[in-house]
């Protein structure tokens, strides 16, 4: 389905409206000179009448008929005024409300036409890459050294496949109303150890990697799941980083909650798009030019995971150049 381009849906919604709003406004002044036509008339008879009788216009205006027939037109008019001005609220509240409705159905068709290019490379790339290597084991004689090599790369590519699988699940299933997670203590300590060893050396031959983790440090939640938005954290600094740049992890304890924060030093995330990299399918820049890879639903998984441990998670500016995720979990008790 092609999507209307803005110029397209603004000028639709803006016809519409003109036509809604000129209709009413016809509509409006039809009855209010119905209603002064109405009016005038009553009063033209009523003051031949008083003419014919002998009794002047001084005491036409003064008598009750009159006064109560001026009170019934001042009040009908009073209501067309008020009547009006709540169709023109209401009319004008509806159109926003369905021209930011349009706005967003738009937004999430093209964000969801841009994941399905990107989830189709993400896919495309690991399994061009398993037939190559298995290609190359079948039809060449190769040294024990090569095949072992060609047998690791095979499985970084369905490492990388399931990681991404993995996260189309997760996602899907954090969608659902009745989605919940087995909470047990997790020794925070360890996990985020562990996952920092396994990112620093995956992606440490060009990037800093530094982590200050206290030992000890216990927060009741879904391990598995928890784990997939620390890893995702990392990933996301290590493709949103240059070669040389720095990436850090630090595990703050408190009195009664802990802080986790993911720092890098590269190319950052423009104010703009702050309060929109964790939507589901969002991914930072334009789809023409973007060059990291992705399905844009790394962050749109680290804050739903956050969530449902009753933890925050912000976005701010690491100095010059960069980015600080900061997560905010309540400790085990």
């Amino acid at each position: 389905m092609r999507i209307f381009s803005k110029t397209r849906y603004g000028i639709f919604f803006t016809v519409v409206f003109v036509y809604i709003f000129g209709s009413f406004i016809w509509w409006w002044w039809l009855l209010h000179n119905n209603n002064r036509t109405n009016f005038e008339t009553l009063v033209q008879r009523e003051m031949l009448v008083y003419q014919y009788n002998g009794r002047t216009l001084d005491e036409y205006y003064a008598s009750d008929y009159y006064q109560q027939l001026n009170a019934d037109y001042r009040r009908k008019t009073s209501m067309l005024a008020l009547e009006g001005l709540i169709f023109v609220t209401l009319l004008v509240i509806s159109f926003i409300r369905i021209r930011n409705t349009f706005r967003e159905e738009i937004a999430l068709t093209r964000q969801q036409n841009n994941f399905l290019l990107s989830i189709t490379h993400e896919l495309k790339s690991p399994l061009a890459s398993l037939k190559l290597s298995m290609q190359t084991m079948e039809r060449a004689q190769l040294e024990p050294s090569r095949i072992k090599r060609l047998t690791e790369i095979s499985l970084d590519d369905i490492n990388r496949l399931e990681a991404l699988v993995e996260n189309i699940l997760l996602a899907s299933k954090m969608d659902g109303s009745d989605y919940a997670i087995s909470k047990e203590p997790i020794n925070l300590s360890a996990l985020c150890s562990d996952i920092f060893g396994k990112v620093a050396d995956k992606f440490g031959k060009d990037r800093t990697f530094s982590s200050s983790i206290p030992g000890d440090i216990y927060i009741l939640g879904d391990k598995l799941i928890f784990s997939s938005a620390i890893y995702n954290l990392l990933e996301n600094a290590v493709k949103y980083s240059r070669s040389g740049d720095s990436i850090a992890l630090e595990v703050i304890p408190q009195k009664a909650e802990v802080i986790i924060q993911v720092k890098d030093t590269g190319i950052g995330i423009p104010d703009a798009e702050k309060s929109k990299v964790f939507d589901r399918f969002y991914r930072v820049g334009n789809e023409d030019t973007r060059t990291t890879k992705g399905t844009g639903l790394g962050l749109y998984i680290v804050k739903q995971v956050v969530h449902f441990h009753g933890g925050t998670i912000q976005l701010k500016n690491n100095g010059a150049s960069g980015s600080v995720f900061s997560i905010k979990l309540p400790l085990s008790s």
